[in-house]
C-alpha cells in the first residue's frame, strides 16, 4: 500500500517537473495524497519527513517552488532506491556459457537502428535490415537474440531474409539464441529455429528432431518429419507418418521419403500418387532423385493412357494422367521423351476431354530442353490441324537457323484471326522481350537472352499492323518500319498508351528527324487530363527532345490540369533548354550500341 503511493507521488512530482514548480502551490493531487502521507508519518518518520515537504510544495511562494519541489524529489527518490528487491519469483538456474565469440566492438548506437527494426512494426524495416547485413552488424552477439526472435515475424520478406541468409552465415554463433527461444509447441518461427538447429547441429539433433516429431505443434512436426528424411534409419517411422490424419504430416512424410529413395519410400510415394493425397505426392516425386520411381509413374501413365484409347472413364483417366505428367517435371532422362512422344503421337488420345493434358505434356517436352525433345517438338507443327503451333514454334527458335524459323512458320500468319496464327502471335509475344525489360535487364542477361531473328519478320508485323512487335523486332533503320512507325504515330492522340511511347522510342533510336515533333503534336493532341504519372519510356522520351523544343514543352506544362505532372514536366524543359547543342557525330556513335545498348543507355 505505501510503495502504491509512494510511486504514485513520483509520478505527480514527474507531473509537475515537466510543467514547471510555479504549478505546484496548492495542486489538488498533492493535496489529496497529503492526509495519506501524515497517517503513515505515524508509524514511519520517513513518511512525516516527506508529508511535511509536500506540504512546504503546497504553501510555497512562486520565488521559493523550485527548491521545495526540488527537495520533495529528492527525499522521494532517494526512499525509493531503498525500496528495490533482487530476489525473483522464477526458480534459480546456473548460468551456461556459450562459447560465443563475436566481438562487441561496433557501438550501440550503429546496433540500435536494425535491432529496432528485428522487434518492432512499421515501415522500412527490411531496408534497415539488409544495410545492417550488408555492414556487418549482425556479427556482434548483442543482435543475435533479436534476429533469432525474428524468425517469427508476421512480414515474411523479414523470417526468410534471416532465415536463408543471415543466421546460416552466423553458423553455430547463433546456436544458443536458437536453442534457448525454439519451443516445441510454437508456430512457424519456431519451425524455422528448429531447422537452423539442425543445420547446426547434424546427428546432434536427432533426438530433439524425434521429439519435435512426436511432441510438436503441427508446424513444428511437420518440420521435424521432413527433416527426418536425411535418417534412414528412421524410415519406419517416417512411413507411419505418411497415414496420420492431418494433411500438413503426411505432406512432410512424402517430402522426407523422397529424400531417402529407398525402395520403400518408393512404393509409398506411388502409392499416394493415386490416392487421396495424390496433389501432396506431385512435387515430392519430381524431387525424388530416385530413377525407379520415374520409371514407375511412366509405366502407370502408360496404362491410363490405354484407358483412354479404350475410352474407358476418360475424364477420370486424364486426371490421373495430368498428375502424372506433372510428376514427371525435372526428369531429364530419356524415357519420359519417349512417352511424351508416344503420348502425343495417339491419335485417339487428342480429344477435348484431354486437353489440359496435351498443353501439359508439350508444356513438359520443352521443359526438358533436350535436343530430342525439341526436335520432336518442331515436328508437331502442322498436326492435329496445327494444334501445338506456339509449342513447335518456341522449339524451333533452339534450334533451327533463323531464316528457316521464318521460312517454316510465316506462312501461318496470313489470317491472323485463324486460331493457329492467335496461338503464334501469343508464342511470338511470349519469347520477346518488351523494351522496358531489355532496359532492366543486366548486359550479359539481356545478351543470353536474345533471339536472333531474320529480319523479314519486322516487315510481315508491318504488313499484320502489330505495332507492338514491329518495335520489339526493329533493329536498324528501315525506311518501311519508319514510315509505318510515323503513320501510326500521326494517328495517334494518347501519349499513355505504351504502344505509343514504344513507337516514338523507336524512332528516335533511329535518329528520325520528325520524331521531337511528332512526341509533341501527340502530347498536345491529348489534352490538359491525359495522365497522372509518367513512366520510365515516357520520361526518356521527353529528355531525348532537343533544346529548341524546351519553350514549347514548358507551354504545354503550364497548361496541365494536375500539379504534380505540371511541375515535373516543368523541370524536364528546364532541363532541356540547358542542353548543349546537339553533336550529330557523338549521337551516330551512340547508334554503334545497336537498338538495345542504346536504350539501355539512355534509359539508365
Amino acid at each position: 500500500m505505501s510503495i502504491d503511493l509512494l510511486f504514485e507521488l513520483q509520478h505527480e512530482v514527474r507531473r509537475l517537473f515537466i510543467a514547471g514548480s510555479g504549478m505546484a502551490a496548492g495542486d489538488l493531487r498533492l493535496q489529496k495524497m497529503l492526509p495519506q502521507l501524515q497517517k503513515l508519518g505515524e508509524s514511519a518518520p520517513v513518511f512525516n519527513r516527506m508529508a511535511q515537504a509536500v506540504s512546504q510544495v503546497l504553501e510555497a511562494e512562486t520565488s521559493g517552488s523550485a527548491s521545495r519541489l526540488l527537495e520533495l524529489g529528492t527525499i522521494l527518490n532517494s526512499v525509493l532506491y531503498t525500496q528495490g528487491k533482487t530476489e525473483t519469483k522464477e526458480e534459480l538456474v546456473p548460468v551456461e556459457g556459450t562459447g560465443v565469440k563475436l566481438s562487441t566492438s561496433i557501438p550501440y548506437r550503429k546496433l540500435h537502428p536494425l535491432i529496432e527494426a528485428l522487434t518492432q512494426k512499421g515501415q522500412g524495416r527490411m531496408e534497415q535490415i539488409r544495410q545492417g547485413y550488408d555492414d556487418g552488424l549482425f556479427h556482434d552477439f548483442r543482435v543475435i537474440p533479436a534476429a533469432v526472435s525474428a524468425l517469427e515475424d508476421s512480414y515474411v520478406e523479414i523470417p526468410d531474409f534471416l532465415h536463408r541468409k543471415v543466421l546460416p552465415e552466423l553458423g553455430i554463433e547463433a546456436l544458443p539464441a536458437l536453442l534457448q527461444q525454439f519451443k516445441l509447441d510454437g508456430g512457424k518461427g519456431d519451425a524455422r529455429r528448429l531447422e537452423l538447429i539442425h543445420d547446426l547441429l547434424a546427428l546432434s539433433a536427432l533426438d530433439l528432431l524425434l521429439q519435435a516429431a512426436k511432441q510438436g505443434s503441427t508446424e513444428v512436426r511437420s518440420t521435424a518429419i521432413e527433416l527426418l528424411g536425411d535418417y534412414p534409419e528412421q524410415e519406419d517411422f517416417i512411413l507411419e507418418q505418411a497415414d496420420d490424419k492431418k494433411k500438413e504430416i503426411r505432406r512432410a512424410a512424402l517430402f522426407a521419403l523422397s529424400r531417402l529413395g529407398t525402395e520403400q519410400a518408393i512404393a509409398r510415394l506411388y502409392k499416394a500418387l493415386g490416392s487421396k493425397d495424390q496433389d501432396l505426392a506431385i512435387e515430392p516425386i519430381q524431387l525424388c532423385k530416385a530413377n525407379d520411381l520415374t520409371l514407375s509413374v511412366i509405366g502407370h501413365a502408360e496404362s491410363v493412357l490405354e484407358r483412354i484409347v479404350q475410352r474407358t472413364n476418360v475424364e477420370d483417366s486424364a486426371q490421373q494422367l495430368l498428375a502424372d505428367i506433372r510428376s514427371l517435371q525435372g526428369k531429364r532422362v530419356p524415357e519420359v521423351v519417349d512417352f511424351l512422344e508416344k503420348l502425343l503421337s495417339t491419335t485417339s488420345f487428342i480429344v477435348p476431354e484431354t486437353e489440359a493434358v496435351q498443353d501439359a505434356a508439350a508444356d513438359l517436352l520443352l521443359q526438358l530442353d533436350l535436343p530430342e525433345a525439341d526436335r520432336f517438338a518442331v515436328t508437331l507443327h502442322e498436326v492435329y490441324n496445327r494444334k501445338f503451333i506456339a509449342y513447335s514454334f518456341r522449339a524451333a527458335i533452339k534450334i533451327l537457323p533463323p531464316e528457316d524459323v521464318y521460312e517454316r512458320f510465316c506462312h501461318d500468319l496470313k489470317d491472323k484471326k485463324q486460331p493457329a496464327a492467335k496461338d503464334l502471335l501469343r508464342g511470338l509475344y511470349e519469347v520477346t522481350p518488351t523494351l522496358l525489360y531489355q532496359a532492366d535487364e543486366p548486359n550479359e542477361v539481356a545478351s543470353a537472352k536474345l533471339t536472333t531473328w531474320d529480319s523479314r519478320w519486322v516487315h510481315l508485323f508491318v504488313k499484320l499492323d502489330e505495332e507492338e512487335l514491329v518495335c520489339r523486332f526493329a533493329q536498324d533503320p528501315d525506311p518501311k518500319v519508319t514510315a509505318y512507325l510515323v503513320k501510326k504515330c500521326e494517328e495517334l492522340h494518347n501519349f499513355n498508351r505504351n504502344k505509343t511511347a514504344n513507337m516514338l522510342l523507336i524512332l528516335f533510336s533511329q535518329n528520325y528527324p520528325d520524331a521531337p515533333r511528332l512526341l509533341m503534336d501527340i502530347l498536345e493532341k491529348g489534352g490538359a487530363k491525359q495522365f497522372y504519372y509518367l513512366d520510365r519510356v515516357q520520361l526518356t522520351l521527353l529528355s531525348l527532345l532537343p533544346k529548341s523544343y524546351a519553350e514549347r514543352l514548358q507551354l504545354f506544362a503550364e497548361g496541365l490540369s494536375y500539379q504534380g505532372m505540371k511541375n515535373q514536366l516543368l523541370e524536364i524543359a528546364e532541363t532541356i533548354a540547358a542542353k548543349p547543342e546537339q553533336n550529330e557525330r557523338s549521337d551516330n556513335e551512340e547508334k554503334g550500341q545497336g537498338l538495345w545498348g542504346w536504350i539501355k543507355s539512355k534509359m539508365s
